[in-house]
C-alpha cells in the first residue's frame, strides 16, 4: 500500500531518573507533546508484569479544532535498566496515523502491519516517520480465526468490553493475530473506536475494549475463556445471531468475507447500538449506511461450504441452524448449476458422508434438506441412472434389503412427480410396493416397455417384466394382447436386455419375455411373427426361442431364419433364394428329394426300412441340431 505518515512518541523513564512516566521524546506537527502524554496515559491498562511484555495495544483519538480522528498503535517492553529507585520500569512506543490517510484508496492495515512497520524505527530525530506495512492480507487473518474470535467479535457488538482468559500460555504474537483476527470479522470501519490489547491488568480501570487478562474485571466485562466451548451466561441474541453469521464462512470463504468485510471503512461507534445492529444486518446483505442500503453484499459462502456446515448440523441435530443453511442451499440449487458443479457436488459428498442420527427421524427440517440436496446434485428429471448414483453418493449399502434414511426416501417422494419414467419407478421401488404400484398404475403396457428400452437400467428391466406377467394372465386376453403388443412394437425388449445381461442370463431373460408374450410353446405362427420384424436378432435371442420351440417347428424356425438373412442381403426373389427354399424343404422331407434318390441308386444304394424308434429319436436330433447350427450360422 502507499506510505503512511505516522507521528510517534515515547513514553517512560529516563534511566536513574527518580522522575514520574512521561513523554521523553516525540515528533513535531499535528500532535503535541501534551496531547501525546494525555492520550497514552488515557489508554493505559494498569501496572503491567513483567511476563505480559512486550506488550501490544491500539488505541483511538480525536486531534485538532475539527476532531479529526487519529488511529494508534503502541509496543511496550522493559528496558535492560533501572529507574532511580532501582525498579525495572517499561517504555512505551507509539505510532499513531490518521484514519483519513489509513482508508484511503483501496488498501487497509492489519494492527500486525502497523506493528511489524512501527518495530522498524529508530525513534530518533522529531520528525514523522513514514511507514511501508504490508498490504492487508485477508487470508492470513482468516487462517488465525478460531471459535474463539468469532465469539469475541460477536460480543464486542453487545456494547461491552471483552476479556479472554486462560490464555496465559499465547505468545505475545499469537495474542496479536488472535486480535487482529476478532478486528477482521467486523466491518473495518469498527477499528475506528476499538482499542485492543495483548494483556491488561483487570485491577485497575482502563479504556480497552478488547484484552487477555488473568481474571476478567469483576462486573461490566464478558470473560471469555480460551477455546472453550461454553457460551457465556446470558448470552445475547444479538450476539448469537452475528456468531451464527460467522460460523457460514470457513476456508476461502472466510478470507472472501474478510477482504470484503475490510472495505467497510464507514466509521463504526461500539457505543452507539444503532451500529452495532447494523453490524449484524450488513452480515445478512441488509442495510448498512445511515440513512441509505448498502451498495454490497457479503460474500455468499460456497456450496462445498454449506455442504458441511449442513453435515455438521445433522450430526449434532440441530434443526434450527440446519433450517437456516438449507436456506441458503436452496438458492444456489435455484441458480445456474452446470453438469461439472453437479459432479463436483457429488464427489464432496460421497467423501463426506451424510448420516442423519436416528433421533431425527423424518423430521420435516431434514426432509427439506435432502429435497433440496437432490435438486442440487442431480437434474431436474431424475433418471434411474440418478438414483442410483444417489444411493452410491450417499452411502447407502449396496446390498438386498438396505433402504436410504426415512428423510431421504421422504424427500425423493417430493421428486418423483417431476423425475424421467426411469426415476420414478426406481423411487417408487424405493419407497415400497404400494408407491411402486400405485406408479405403475398410470403406465400403459406401451410406456412400461420404452422405458425399460430407454433406461438399460437392470432394476427397471426387472420391474417392467414383473408388471408385465402381472397384466398378461391367460384369463385376460385383452390385457396379454396389450402386453404382446408392446413387447414386440418394442423388439421384444432386446435392446435392454443385451445392455445389462450377458450369455446365460440374456437368454433367461429372453425366455421370460417370450414367455410372458405368449404363454405356450411357440408354434410356427408364432415364430413367423416374432422373427418378421427383427433384422439380425442375437443369437441368445435365437437360444432363447428354441428352448420354447414346439414339436414340429424346426423348419418354420430355419425358414423364417433364412427368410431374414435373404431379405437382410437383398436376395429376396434371386435363383439363390430359390435354392436355399428347395434345400430346407429337402432338409425336412422323408426321402431327401427326387435328386438325392438319384444320388442313391447311382451309388447303388437301397431305401431304408423303417426306422427304429431310436433311430427315429436320432433323426429327429440331428434334425435339431442343424438346425440350431445353421441358425447361429445365419445371425452371427
Amino acid at each position: 500500500m502507499e506510505r503512511l505518515t505516522a507521528h510517534w512518541a515515547i513514553l517512560g523513564k529516563t534511566p536513574e531518573s527518580l522522575d514520574d512516566y512521561g513523554v521523553i521524546r516525540c515528533s513535531t506537527g499535528a500532535i503535541t507533546n501534551a496531547e501525546f502524554g494525555m492520550w497514552l496515559k488515557a489508554f493505559t491498562s494498569g501496572t503491567m508484569e513483567p511476563k505480559a511484555l512486550p506488550r501490544v495495544a491500539t488505541s483511538y483519538f480525536t486531534a485538532g479544532p475539527g476532531g479529526e480522528p487519529w488511529l494508534g498503535l503502541s509496543l511496550q517492553r522493559e528496558p535492560d535498566s533501572q529507574d532511580g529507585f532501582h525498579r525495572p520500569y517499561a517504555m512505551t512506543y507509539y505510532v499513531c496515523v490518521r484514519w483519513a490517510d489509513l482508508v484511503a484508496g483501496g488498501s487497509r492495515v492489519s494492527y500486525r502491519a502497523l506493528y511489524e512497520a512501527l518495530a522498524g524505527q529508530d525513534f530518533s530525530g522529531d520528525a514523522p516517520f513514514l511507514l511501508s506495512p504490508a498490504a492487508y492480507d485477508e487470508r492470513r487473518l482468516a487462517a488465525q480465526v478460531n471459535p474463539t474470535a468469532r465469539r469475541a467479535a460477536a460480543l464486542l457488538l453487545t456494547g461491552r468490553p471483552v476479556c479472554v482468559v486462560r490464555a496465559g500460555h499465547l505468545s505475545p504474537d499469537r495474542r496479536l493475530d488472535f486480535l487482529d483476527a476478532v478486528a477482521a470479522l467486523l466491518p473495518y470501519g469498527f477499528r475506528h473506536t476499538l482499542a485492543v490489547s495483548t494483556w491488561t491488568n483487570s485491577a485497575s480501570l482502563h479504556r480497552i475494549r478488547l484484552s487477555f487478562a488473568e481474571v476478567p474485571p469483576t462486573h461490566g466485562t464478558w470473560e471469555l475463556p480460551w477455546e472453550s466451548d461454553e457460551r457465556p451466561a446470558s448470552y445475547p441474541s444479538e450476539a448469537l445471531a452475528y456468531e451464527k453469521e460467522l460460523e457460514r464462512y470457513q476456508g476461502d470463504d472466510l478470507g472472501d468475507l474478510v477482504g470484503w468485510l475490510g472495505t467497510l471503512v464507514e466509521p463504526g461507534d461500539f457505543g452507539d447500538a444503532s451500529h452495532r445492529a447494523a453490524a449484524t444486518r450488513l452480515l445478512r446483505g441488509e442495510v448498512w449506511a445511515r440513512g441509505g442500503r448498502s451498495a454490497v453484499h457479503p460474500p455468499r459462502p460456497s456450496v462445498e461450504q454449506l455442504l458441511r456446515q449442513c453435515r455438521e448440523s445433522i450430526a449434532n441435530a440441530d434443526e434450527r441452524r440446519l433450517g437456516e443453511l438449507t436456506t441458503l442451499l436452496a438458492e444456489r440449487a435455484r441458480g445456474r448449476v452446470t453438469d461439472q458443479d453437479r459432479r463436483t457436488y457429488r464427489v464432496f459428498v460421497r467423501a463426506n458422508p451424510i448420516r442423519p442420527p436416528e433421533r431425527l427421524g423424518a423430521s420435516a427440517v431434514l426432509c427439506d434438506f435432502f429435497e433440496v440436496l437432490l435438486r442440487l446434485l442431480y437434474a431436474a428429471r431424475m433418471r434411474a441412472v440418478d438414483v442410483e448414483e444417489m444411493l452410491v453418493d450417499l452411502g447407502v449399502p449396496h446390498r438386498p434389503g438396505a433402504a436410504p434414511p426415512a428423510a431421504v426416501l421422504a424427500a425423493m417422494g417430493r421428486l418423483l412427480p417431476s423425475s424421467a419414467p426411469s426415476g420414478r419407478l426406481l423411487i417408487a421401488h424405493l419407497r415400497g410396493p404400494e408407491h411402486l404400484h400405485t406408479v405403475l398404475a398410470t403406465m400403459s403396457e406401451d410406456e412400461l416397455c420404452d422405458v425399460a428400452v430407454r433406461s438399460r437400467n437392470r432394476k427397471v428391466l426387472e420391474i417392467v417384466l414383473d408388471e408385465a406377467d402381472r397384466r398378461a394372465l391367460p384369463s385376460d386376453p385383452r390385457g396379454m394382447e396389450a402386453v404382446r403388443y408392446a413387447l414386440a412394437r418394442h423388439r421384444y425388449l432386446i435392446e435392454a436386455i443385451s445392455s445389462v445381461h450377458a450369455a446365460e442370463e440374456s437368454v433367461l431373460r429372453y425366455r421370460e419375455v417370450l414367455q410372458v408374450g405368449h404363454r405356450r410353446d411357440l408354434t410356427g405362427a408364432d415364430i413367423k411373427e416374432i422373427l418378421a420384424d427383427l433384422d439380425s436378432p442375437p443369437r441368445t435371442f435365437l437360444l432363447a426361442m428354441m428352448t420354447l420351440c414346439a414339436p414340429g417347428t424346426a423348419p418354420a424356425l430355419l425358414q423364417t431364419m433364412a427368410g431374414g438373412t435373404m431379405r437382410e442381403l437383398s436376395l429376396t426373389g434371386s435363383p439363390v433364394a430359390d435354392d436355399v427354399r428347395a434345400g430346407i424343404d429337402r432338409m425336412f422331407s422323408r426321402d431327401g428329394g427326387g435328386r438325392a434318390a438319384r444320388y442313391r441308386r447311382s451309388a447303388g444304394l437301397r431305401r431304408l426300412g423303417p426306422a427304429s424308434t431310436p433311430g427315429k429319436v436320432l433323426a429327429a436330433a440331428s434334425v435339431v441340431m442343424v438346425v440350431a447350427a445353421l441358425a447361429l450360422w445365419l445371425w452371427p
